[in-house]
């Protein structure tokens, strides 16, 4: 049993046996505000009190007087405005920790939580009309740490990027690619113009097609050929900036697969429900019953499916394919996508909660404070790679991890461009480095390092206490940004876990003649760097040993 569950066991028989209530409330931990106000606390009193009518001070302390904590769990118990009951852990438990790190090494942190439930994440999705932009970037990194922080709590989770490969963006594709070939073979018609992606990006396809296939397929009137060409080449090059960025998803899914069997399927168990209507023409959703604002077309009056019809197919496969829980992230425009898609869960038969979407918020660049002006549609943009090219995958990743993810993000090039403690990656990166170079010079010292074997009663100043204190909430922090899908706690974590370690590195030498003092320092500095890399490593960020 863990710290937390033993407060939380003492806590609930405190409330039981003073009456104050048969069946409490949850009693919910929280880290406090303030170093002066103990390791944890609860609120649990002001929940009470607000239930009863009852003065909260009065209450906290009556439960901290009657909880019966085991000593080698809590040091001392303390009630403090307005009902905060706030507790000091016990020396031997964050002794115990430091051996649970390094016996567990990699494994800290992660648990057993999700069962080996299955579910899956969709993320990117971004249509092969052109290059990633900063968007998908940060969609990417996202979906990656959330698929990680997932599977290191025991589900089984899979990452899946879902290719638009149909429809009418993709035609309007292969006619801008069209353009382009005709351009460069000079067989452009008198006032022909590009269409809809007159990015220069094309002119690269379009230099690599020989003038043999453009004449076959001129000869064939084909824009579809030009399209799947298109698209096919733009998707090889996203995989490559994703397998550049560090980012690998189990599964590209077309939605060309989906047409047109799967697509009629889903269209007819609609039907079936008694969910569809025909008007004007069109067949709609009534997705009105299910709180939508609107019903949503499923076929147009011409004949052809919406891109929300072949949506419902999609989701269809993702029940069939066993997924008991899916999570879309999606662009942040997309809102309005939400509500529909949870009333088509509701007709495929999905149980309750099994459709979750994030929305992921815009990224605008900024060089100093001006902010870099960016339209795909204009062919005028910044593309993922160009990004990584600049700062690097390590530095994005992080920076688009630092804020919660519906959050509009504000990406400072300059800031992310140095190689300072001014850069958040590299103060947290540098940590991980310098205690890789203590642990070479204690080597080349021959000072003992005993691991979890180590005396480390022998360390108890404040900076010590303060890192041995946060390394032991890491798994609770994992824990809840896994279910909470926040990545960004644990940029928040490991930020406060190197300033930790670089104040506690500022203040005691590490090696040192005592051997014993310097076996204990050691082995708290080992255990910080284990979970600073484990840290990193769920964000898809490196941990360098050396800088």
């Amino acid at each position: 049993m863990g710290f937390q569950e033993v407060i939380q066991k003492g806590i609930t028989s405190a409330i039981k046996s003073t009456g104050i209530a048969v069946d409490g409330p949850e009693v919910i931990l929280e880290k406090p505000r303030m170093k002066e106000h103990g390791d944890i606390c609860t609120p649990v009193a002001l929940t009470l009190a607000k239930a009863l009518k009852k003065n909260p001070i009065g209450i906290a302390e009556q439960i901290a007087e009657s909880a019966n904590f085991p000593p080698d769990t809590i040091a001392s118990v303390e009630v403090v405005k307005p009902g905060f009951i706030n507790m000091r852990l016990a020396h031997g438990v964050l002794v115990e920790n430091i051996r649970e790190v390094h016996r567990l090494g990699d494994d800290y942190g992660r648990s057993g939580l999700g069962n080996g439930e299955k579910c899956q994440v969709e993320y990117v999705s971004a249509n092969p009309t052109g290059p990633l932009v900063v968007v998908s970037a940060r969609a990417a990194a996202v979906g990656s740490a959330i698929v990680n922080l997932l599977r290191a709590v025991g589900f089984d989770a899979e990452g899946e990027y879902y290719v638009n490969d149909f429809g009418n963006q993709i035609e309007a594709l292969g006619k801008s690619l069209r353009f382009r070939v005709k351009e460069r073979f000079g067989r452009l018609d008198n006032g022909e113009e590009i269409g809809a992606y007159p990015g220069d990006y094309l002119k690269t396809i379009a230099g690599r097609i020989s003038e043999d296939l453009v004449t076959e397929w001129e000869r064939e009137n084909s824009v579809a050929r030009y399209a799947e060409h298109a698209a096919n080449e733009l998707l090889r090059s996203i995989k490559a900036d994703l397998e550049l960025y560090g980012v690998h998803f189990d599964n590209f899914f077309r939605e060309s697969s989906l047409h047109p069997a799967l697509v009629e399927k889903a269209r007819t168990l609609v039907d079936d429900k008694g969910y569809s209507y025909l008007h004007d023409g069109a067949l709609h959703f009534r997705t009105t019953d299910f709180g939508d604002e609107k019903d949503r077309v499923l076929v147009k009056s011409d004949g052809n499916p919406t891109y929300f019809l072949a949506d419902i197919a999609y989701h269809m496969t993702k029940l069939e394919r066993g997924y008991t829980r899916v999570i879309d992230l999606l662009g942040p425009d997309h809102h309005g996508h939400i509500p529909r898609m949870q009333a088509a869960a509701k007709v495929l038969g999905a149980p309750d909660n099994w459709f979750e979407a994030i929305v992921v918020g815009w990224v605008r660049l900024m060089e100093g404070n001006k902010p870099i002006s960016m339209s795909k549609r204009a062919g005028e943009f910044i593309t993922m790679r160009e990004l990584i090219n600049d700062v690097g995958p390590d530095v994005a990743k992080y920076f688009f991890l630092m804020r919660r993810t519906n959050a509009p993000l504000d990406f400072d090039l300059e800031l992310a461009r140095k190689q300072s403690d001014e850069n958040p990656v590299y103060y947290v990166q540098y940590a991980h480095a310098r205690i890789a170079s203590v642990t070479r010079f204690a080597a080349e010292r021959g000072a003992a390092r005993l691991g979890q074997k180590a005396n480390l009663s022998v360390i108890s100043s404040p900076e010590e206490r303060d890192l041995m204190v946060h390394l032991i909430y890491y798994p609770y922090v994992v824990e809840g940004a896994a279910l909470s899908r926040e990545p960004h706690r644990l940029t928040v974590y490991a930020k406060e876990l190197a300033s930790l370690f670089h104040q506690f590195y500022h203040q005691h030498r590490i090696v040192t003649g005592d051997q014993d003092l310097s076996s204990a320092r050691l082995a708290l500095a080992e255990a910080t760097m284990q979970v600073v890399r484990n840290t990193l490593s769920l964000l898809g960020v490196n941990a360098p040993r050396s800088m």
